[in-house]
C-alpha cells in the first residue's frame, strides 16, 4: 500500500502538468468577433447586440458606442459563435425594371463627377467640391465645342442616380458599359488631391496717442493667417470600347485654393476633345 501511494501522487502530478497549461491558454485566448460583411464589401468587427427586423445594433470592438445599421446594408454576419446568416443580397438590375439606355450620340461626351481626396487640412463639403470641378470642366470644354459636344451634368448625374451609381459602386462598372448608360461616345472622369497647411504669424509693435497733451504709449499686436493649397489634378478619357485615349497628371503651381483650375484648364487644351 505504501508503494501505491508514491505512483499516484506521480500519475496525479502529470495530469496536472498538462492540464494547467491548456487552461491557461483558453484563459488568454482572446474573445472572438462578429463580423459584419456590408454590401460595399467593408468588413466591421465587434458585437452585435441586438438583431430587429431592419436593422442590426452593433458595437466596434474597443468602444462602447452602440451603432444601428440597416439590413438592406449588409450582405451576411459572421457570428462569434462561427455561425453564417446572410442578411441581403447586392441589388440586381432588371431589365423589365431599370429604363432602357440611351442611344448613342456620336462625338456626345459625359463628364463624371470628379473623384476628391483631402489630405489635410479643414473638412470640405466633398459633394459640392466633386460636382463644382464637374462643372468647372463642362463650361470651359462647351465653350469650344465645335467637332465634340458635352452632355450637361445635370443629365449625366440623372442617368447615373437612375441606376443606382454613385462613387462607391461604379467601381462595378467600365467605362464602356457607362458609355452605353448614358449614351456617349466619350468619358471624362478625373480627381483633385489636395493638402493645405497654415503659417501664423504675430507682429508687435507701439502705438502711440496724444491725450491731454500727454504722449500715451500701447503695445499692439497684429496677427495674419497665410493659407497655402497643394492642389494635384488628374484627368483619363475612355472611348465607347474602353479605351483610354488621354491620361495626365498635373500639380498646380500657385499655392492658392482655387489654383487647381489652372492645372485643370492646361490639361484640357491639349486633350484630343479640346476642338
Amino acid at each position: 500500500m505504501k508503494k501505491l501511494i508514491p505512483s499516484a501522487l506521480a500519475v496525479l502530478v502529470s495530469c496536472l502538468y498538462f492540464v494547467m497549461p491548456a487552461a491557461a491558454q483558453q484563459k488568454t485566448a482572446p474573445a472572438r468577433e462578429d463580423i459584419v460583411v456590408m454590401q460595399n464589401g467593408e468588413e466591421k468587427h465587434g458585437k452585435i447586440t441586438e438583431v430587429d427586423t431592419d436593422i442590426v445594433k452593433f458595437m466596434h470592438s474597443g468602444e462602447t458606442l452602440l451603432y444601428t445599421l440597416k439590413k438592406s446594408d449588409i450582405s451576411k454576419i459572421t457570428f462569434a459563435s462561427g455561425r453564417i446568416e446572410m442578411i441581403s443580397h447586392p441589388p440586381k438590375e432588371s431589365t423589365a425594371d431599370q429604363p432602357p439606355y440611351p442611344v448613342m450620340t456620336p462625338n456626345l461626351v459625359a463628364i463624371l463627377p470628379f473623384k476628391y481626396r483631402q489630405v489635410n487640412g479643414y473638412p470640405e463639403p466633398v459633394a459640392e467640391t466633386k460636382e463644382k470641378l464637374q462643372d468647372d470642366t463642362y463650361a470651359y470644354l462647351s465653350k469650344r465645342a465645335a467637332t465634340y459636344r458635352f452632355q450637361d451634368p445635370q443629365t449625366t448625374n440623372a442617368l447615373l442616380f437612375r441606376r443606382g451609381i454613385d462613387e462607391n459602386t461604379i467601381r462595378g462598372y467600365t467605362y464602356a458599359e457607362l458609355c452605353s448608360i448614358l449614351g456617349v461616345e466619350y468619358i471624362i472622369h478625373g480627381s483633385l488631391s489636395r493638402s493645405s497647411r497654415e503659417t501664423v504669424d504675430t507682429y508687435e509693435g507701439k502705438e502711440i496717442r496724444k491725450e491731454d497733451n500727454k504722449l500715451n504709449q500701447t503695445k499692439v499686436a497684429n496677427t495674419t493667417v497665410d493659407k497655402q493649397y497643394n492642389n494635384e489634378v488628374s484627368i483619363m478619357i475612355y472611348n465607347s470600347r474602353n479605351d483610354r485615349i488621354y491620361s495626365n497628371q498635373r500639380t498646380a503651381l500657385m499655392m492658392e485654393e482655387n489654383s487647381y483650375w489652372y492645372a485643370l484648364a492646361f490639361m484640357l487644351k491639349r486633350c484630343p476633345l479640346y476642338r
